[in-house]
């Protein structure tokens, strides 16, 4: 068995630290418990590549870890934190044949220590970082810091020491930023904390020594980053003394030195400070390291320090801004001579209305051949902006002249945001886990910002997804309340010219106020939803989706049939229902869009859909706010009945039936509802009666001529088809058949086998005991497979051409394994392992539901979608030999 990975859709964490984008254009982010790595400059748009799993909690913080000279740093590791109080390393290792090389990443370290969740990590950023040794700390929960030590070992492990343990008690680090002191190789290191300061520790005999806290943010400090100040190399003497004889004084760089460190802050008082570290000119005579340390260890000391070294400059008659403080350094030289450092508030910028969360420097480029820094800052904010900061050309005021982000839906602004590699990307991402990707396409005469397709996916436990009935496209319903449609776009390669065909989230049919819990299709257009909430929802395709979906899979054989159907839906102001827009609709939100009462009109809110959106046909995947807003499928039924939340659904294939059960406190609420679509959607009198507690699962047999139900009761239920509009389906056959729960159960292509999945590490496959399943027969159970863990999902696969007659069978666990099994159909007594797929490609916790397919085309092959509780939803290519 060979079983690769085709798709992986899933949300960043929500935490405010969780992504990191690298040199060479690898971004990593927190993916639940596990660590996600994803190309957004990728030329082919594949989203998410890999998942590194070894956390056993949230993960809240990733950095990457760089060592080079310039622009020839390379990123060497990638450091993850986690709500489990430990840190872990990770770097590549070399693929062998057949691998691909930017998948194949190993955890070299885990670094324990910590008795509190870690939720920062600063790692060196500066213009040469030594190629030896890895200099990196951790902020935690526990009211420590750690710094920390890398040396690489072999190909796979690394050594990791911590040199030292900062203890800040209850001024808990927020972020943590680690840098070199101007023109020297001494590590200076800025917190962030809870007590809105910013602490400025410099390494003195490889400790970290406090020296000073800044003051001025009225809030925790989110973001810190430092720069490196380059002067412009395109201004040489002779362009300067020109615009000083035009009396254009553009030097507005005049007290910044090359070499000048620039620390810059985000603070939830919505405002960012920069900071100047720079070396004084006039070092003071040279002292002993001895009293060098104590200079910069001691408050007091820096204190009388700092007012004497302004007294001596008032006295020569140098001006320097009263913000200044002054701190000595002792070289680790020879002579242990003593260099001095002022550090100086540069600048306020303001113009965020809300938190800033993070703030980066755009990385260095070439100017001329020659290294550069340029003077730019991004800043991400819960105001749903983005900020692009520049120094005026002519004052050296810093202004905002860019701004990006999302307009309109239900979203809570940025939780991060980053420049790319080459400063002409930007990749954010917010509450709702959605990542935002813009590309910069202007030239030398002005930016333009031009958003691109980016990755997505839930930010909260999947629990169920399911393929249409004719395999062409996925859905999948989780407790972000969301259901997403998945289907694949085939397009161009935008640099090597090939075609691709990659997979992504291309509609959101459903956005509820519950989180949801079940879904199934009735027929190819339509499907019904169940969440934790007393109603079933049925939804419609809309004309918009038919058409996007032929234009984004290439079939337009499905054209035919987008007639009679509603253009849209639109999510009114305070409504939990999506509402149709047919033809007629248009015209008059036109008319109202054109009238006095524009904003009167409820189908305007901020929420809601426009009118060119509604009948707008997609040339590629949809962004974030596209999604949030304009691919609503109507809500065309609610289904009432049950008492309780909802648990499962099921819809039979000939299209009359859908089969759900909710939560069951007593054994009268333990039944399965039936509705009968031909006639309305109307609910059958009798409720199918026979568990005495939760019913987990239903499913209609392919010939829909049995309804096998499981329950929390051990049991499992068998209805058969009767001849009666009434009661269509009377119970037949019943079992206690496992030892725990069941969870889950699946029929085989042919109907003539089913199999259950339970909490006591089994799967049972039960036969009938006649060859006809006639009505009156046992169901026995001929095969027993066990697995290592509980059995939360099994999925028989369906028929592959080809082949010749077996059973194929899926089975997903609770610690997020997936194991394959297959029998002859004249053999259904002897099942065979085939093998488990590769754990480094499933899921990291419970695997709450498995849906196969045969793939269309020339050479059909089996795909296997799974989803689980680490928020995602994988697509696995599956060959069998």
């Amino acid at each position: 068995m060979e079983a690769t990975q085709e798709h992986i859709s899933v949300g960043c964490n929500r935490l405010t630290q969780a992504l990191a984008w690298g040199a060479d254009g690898l971004a990593a982010f927190g993916a639940h418990y596990s660590v996600a790595l994803y190309y957004p400059m990728d030329s082919a748009r594949r989203g998410v590549r890999a998942t590194l799993q070894g956390h056993t909690n949230r993960v809240n913080c990733v950095a990457f870890l760089n060592r080079g000279h310039e622009l020839a740093q390379k990123n060497v590791a990638i450091v993850s934190g986690s709500a489990d109080k430990t840190a872990r390393v990770w770097k590549k290792k070399s693929a062998g044949a057949g691998e691909k090389e930017e998948d194949k990443w190993v955890c070299s370290a885990v670094l324990e220590g910590h008795t509190g969740s870690v939720v920062t990590i600063g790692a060196v950023r500066a213009r040469s970082i030594p190629e030896q040794k890895d200099l990196f700390a951790t902020g935690s929960g526990d009211g420590t810091i750690k710094v920390w030590e890398r040396t690489e070992v072999d190909e796979v492990t690394d050594k990791v020491e911590c040199i030292q343990t900062i203890q800040v008690g209850k001024k808990y680090a927020q972020s943590i930023a680690i840098s070199f002191l101007p023109n020297t190789s001494v590590p200076v290191m800025a917190v962030g904390s809870t007590d809105n300061r910013i602490s400025i520790y410099v390494m003195q005999s490889k400790q970290f020594d406090k020296v000073l806290s800044l003051q001025g943010h009225d809030n925790w400090v989110r973001s810190l980053d430092f720069a490196t100040f380059t002067k412009d190399s395109t201004n040489d003497d002779t362009k300067q003394q020109q615009k000083e004889a035009d009396g254009k004084n553009t030097s507005h760089h005049h007290t910044l030195q090359d070499g000048d460190l620039l620390l810059a802050s985000g603070s939830q008082d919505k405002y960012i400070r920069i900071w100047r570290i720079s070396a004084v000119a006039d070092s003071p005579e040279q002292v002993s390291a001895e009293d060098a340390t104590v200079q910069a260890g001691s408050d007091a000391a820096l204190t009388q320090d700092m007012l004497k070294s302004l007294e001596e400059m008032s006295k020569s008659g140098t001006q320097l801004s009263t913000k200044a403080h002054i701190i000595d350094v002792a070289m680790d030289t020879p002579t242990s001579t003593t260099k001095r450092f002022s550090v100086i508030f540069e600048a306020l910028l303001l113009g965020h209305d809300d938190w800033v969360y993070t703030i980066n420097w755009q990385p260095a480029t070439l100017q001329n051949g020659i290294y550069h820094q340029p003077m730019c800052l991004l800043s991400a904010s819960t105001d749903k902006s983005m900020m692009i900061w520049r120094p005026d050309e002519s004052t050296g005021v810093w202004v905002n002249n860019t701004q990006v982000g999302e307009v309109g839906g239900n979203t809570i602004g940025f939780y991060g945001g980053l420049f790319g590699p080459d400063g002409r990307w930007i990749l954010a991402y917010g509450y709702n886990g959605a990542f935002h990707i813009w590309k910069n396409e202007g030239n030398e005469i002005g930016d333009k910002w031009v958003p691109q397709v980016p990755a997505s996916g839930h930010y909260a436990s999947v629990q169920d997804l399911t393929w249409d009935p004719t395999h062409s496209y996925l859905i999948s319903v989780s407790l972000d309340q969301t259901a997403r449609l998945y289907s694949p776009w085939r397009h161009t390669d935008t640099v090597t010219g090939t075609p691709v065909s990659t997979w992504h989230e291309i509609a959101r049919p459903q956005i509820h106020g519950y989180d949801a819990q079940c879904i199934a299709f009735t027929d190819k257009w339509t499907f019904v939803s169940g969440s934790d909430e007393k109603v079933l929802r049925v939804f419609d395709a809309p004309q918009t989706f038919v058409r996007s979906l032929a234009q984004l899979s290439g079939d337009d054989s499905i054209l035919a049939e987008e007639s009679e159907r509603p253009v849209g839906a639109n999510l009114p102001a305070l409504g939990l229902s999506n509402k149709a827009v047919f033809e007629g609709d248009i015209s008059a939100m036109v008319e109202a869009q054109e009238s006095e009462e524009y904003l009167s009109q409820q189908a305007f809110v901020s929420t809601g859909a426009t009118p060119t959106s509604l009948i707008e046909t997609m040339s590629q995947p949809p962004f974030e706010e596209h999604l949030l807003q304009h691919t609503l499928w109507p809500e065309v039924e609610k289904l009432f009945g049950h008492g309780y939340e909802l648990m499962c659904v099921d819809g039979s294939h000939d299209h009359r039936w859908v089969a759900s059960a909710c939560k069951a406190h007593t054994p009268d609420q333990a039944g399965v509802r039936l509705f009968d679509i031909k006639k309305g959607w109307k609910q059958t009198p009798n409720p199918l009666t026979s568990h005495t507690l939760t019913v987990t699962k239903v499913k209609f047999s392919h010939d829909d001529r049995f309804l096998l139900s499981i329950s929390r009761d051990r049991l499992w239920s068998l209805f058969e088809r009767v001849e009666d509009p009434e009661d269509p389906y009377k119970l037949v056959a019943s079992n206690k058949a496992h030892a725990r729960i069941l969870w889950d159960c699946s029929w085989s292509h042919d109907d003539s086998l089913f199999a259950t999945g339970s909490r006591d590490k089994t799967i049972k496959v039960w036969k009938s005991a006649s060859e006809t399943r006639a009505a009156g027969s046992p169901w026995t159970a001929i095969a027993t497979i066990k697995l290592p863990e509980a059995v939360t999902a099994v999925e028989f696969a369906p028929k592959l051409e080809g082949r010749g007659e077996e059973h194929v069978l899926a089975a997903g666990l609770e610690d997020g394994r997936v194991f394959l099994f297959r029998c002859d159909a004249a053999q259904p007594e002897t099942w065979v392992a085939l093998g488990e797929i590769s754990r480094e490609l499933t899921h990291v916790g419970t695997v709450n539901g498995l849906s196969w397919r045969v793939t269309k085309g020339d050479t059909p092959q089996w795909q296997l979608a799974s989803c689980g509780v680490d928020h995602s939803v994988r697509l696995f290519n599956i060959t069998l030999k």
